[in-house]
């Protein structure tokens, strides 16, 4: 494999300085470019080379706006001007399978269920980072998985197919600040996992999310609505007195922290623990967790 350094460093200092983009320009990605992108996807690492997922390319405005609502009304996925919908697919490989009359329970394996996931996750990033690196941005967005049902309707998918994620993708109209990430040393660790301590642990916490923190309303209504749900996620860790506490300490100092909007508002700790995504997987014949 021949290496040409120059070119390996400006792409390494890319991808070093890589960023979530969710302010696109109306210039559309030409569609020799974007094939190239993708066959970049195609070529990334998979388990036994199976490929267990499928893409699906949706350019049309009104799609996007649709899928913008299914996600929780991100304003980038309407703005993109493509939006890639990454599929897990065993419908292909199951059909192929019985028709050499080779075995198949790739459906209802956890383990083959986490490598798709995998290998779908690689196709991803290779395609994200192939975009980055031709001055393309992009978002990833989970939320699709919560919308299952509706994308089996709009986009025909058969049994054994389902949405994962969503890349929305296109020429930035504007970079953010970037943000901080982990140290080093707080993510690469050599030959063993490190004995951390919490203050080592928070600290390093502390660091990347200085600053940022999040003011509750000063509506009256809106702050109740944002307290209550707030509380909702507490319940799922602590006793009711100590929820109680930390509600007294947000309110008395207005706002809440990053770890907790995070996993109090955003990732909700109550809907996270729901089940109805693998209910949405079983309609479609998708059971990771069937034993005998």
């Amino acid at each position: 494999m021949d290496q040409n350094f120059e070119k390996s460093n400006w792409a390494l200092n890319m991808m070093q300085n890589r960023q979530s983009v969710r302010r696109f320009s109306d210039q559309p990605i030409p569609e020799t470019l974007l094939r190239e992108i993708l066959a970049a996807g195609i070529n990334a690492a998979t388990g036994g080379n199976l490929q267990p997922y499928s893409i699906i390319v949706e350019k049309d405005p009104t799609r996007n706006e649709r899928l913008c609502d299914l996600c929780g009304g991100q304003r980038f996925i309407a703005d993109a001007p493509v939006n890639l919908i990454f599929l897990t697919d065993w419908h292909k490989l199951a059909i192929y399978s019985r028709s050499k009359d080779a075995p198949f329970t790739c459906h209802k394996s956890l383990r083959h269920f986490l490598i798709g996931l995998e290998d779908l996750v690689c196709a991803a990033q290779a395609i994200e980072t192939a975009a980055w690196l031709n001055g393309i941005g992009s978002c990833y967005v989970g939320t699709i998985l919560e919308s299952i049902p509706e994308c089996v309707k709009r986009y025909h998918l058969p049994k054994l197919v389902a949405p994962v994620l969503i890349l929305s993708m296109g020429y930035p109209k504007a970079l953010s600040k970037k943000r901080k990430k982990l140290d080093y040393d707080m993510v690469v660790f050599k030959g063993v996992y490190p004995s951390l301590s919490a203050e080592t642990i928070c600290a390093a916490y502390d660091k990347k999310y200085q600053g940022m923190a999040t003011n509750l309303p000063g509506d009256d209504q809106r702050r109740r609505e944002v307290l209550t749900t707030f509380l909702r996620a507490l319940r799922t860790t602590y006793n009711e007195e100590k929820c109680q506490q930390i509600l007294k300490d947000v309110e008395q100092a207005g706002f809440v922290s990053e770890i907790q909007r995070r996993f109090g508002l955003h990732y909700h700790a109550e809907d996270m623990l729901t089940g109805e995504i693998i209910d949405y997987l079983a309609d479609q014949n998708l059971h990771p967790f069937y034993s005998r």
